[in-house]
């Protein structure tokens, strides 16, 4: 059996942004091992729409604490009121701009739904894990941002807010690891996915690459290997700990 694979009964896991990018590399990946998935997402309407590989995706805006708690109220009737067994925090929004251009609105677009909804959605399901006693894994999403700067597309905004989901997982898993609960974090590079802008520019795309020792882009699959990896029992020392992703950009 693959180690990172469970079987459908006891494996269950919540992928926020599952219709895209990493949440849907996430999504996909985790239901191929055997995982039953449920996806959160902005889904237009008020059904759960299958995703076209059988996971269910029921609407949420992670930044609105109402949108949250029905979702996972939906998840709960959806399981018969079992917890989630794993939780990948994939929803984000990527905006570059100078510091000094940042209005004070788009500063809290960003970092509302990077880190108020990386705690929301923790929360929300942490709140069912120490009901059930059964513990759970957490994995939140940063980014090397967090800890570089970037001159080709500076964002303060997006790099606080990254900031902000490392420093919240820490705590998290300080506060939840002695009921059996771990929080971790994955902090991607310049991942091939919707979100990347620096492909369309051609002189800046190689200026990216020439930072990257691998010399290429990550691709989203290769991001969900790793949370599949924090969400399995592989990773069960592990816990408060922030996973680059990134080619070895962050050491370079």
């Amino acid at each position: 059996m693959n180690p990172l694979s469970g079987t459908r009964a006891e494996r269950r896991m919540v992928v926020t942004g599952s219709r895209s990018g990493i949440g849907r590399a996430t999504a996909t990946l985790a239901a191929s091992l055997g995982w039953t998935v449920i996806g959160l997402d902005l889904v237009a309407d008020d059904q759960p729409a299958p995703d076209g590989d059988g996971i269910i995706t029921f609407p949420c805006d992670i930044t609105d604490e109402l949108s949250v708690r029905r979702a996972f109220e939906q998840v709960d009737r959806a399981w018969g009121g079992q917890a989630p067994t794993a939780v990948v925090h994939c929803a984000g929004v990527y905006r570059f701009k100078a510091a000094i251009e940042t209005t004070a609105a788009e500063w809290d677009t960003v970092v509302d739904i990077n880190a108020r909804g990386s705690l929301l959605v923790a929360a929300a399901a942490a709140r069912r894990m120490l009901t059930t006693g059964d513990g759970g894994s957490v994995t939140l999403m940063s980014s090397i941002a967090a800890v570089r700067g970037d001159g080709g597309e500076p964002s303060a905004a997006y790099s606080a807010s990254k900031g902000a989901v490392v420093s919240l997982a820490r705590q998290l898993a300080v506060e939840w690891g002695p009921r059996g609960i771990r929080c971790n974090v994955v902090a991607p590079g310049v991942i091939d996915t919707p979100m990347t802008t620096v492909s369309g520019t051609p002189e800046i795309f190689d200026q990216v690459l020439q930072r990257i020792p691998a010399r290429r882009l990550g691709s989203a699959e290769e991001v969900a290997q790793v949370c599949l990896f924090l969400a399995s029992e592989q990773s069960s020392y592990v816990n408060g700990t922030v996973i680059a992703v990134d080619g070895g950009q962050s050491a370079s």
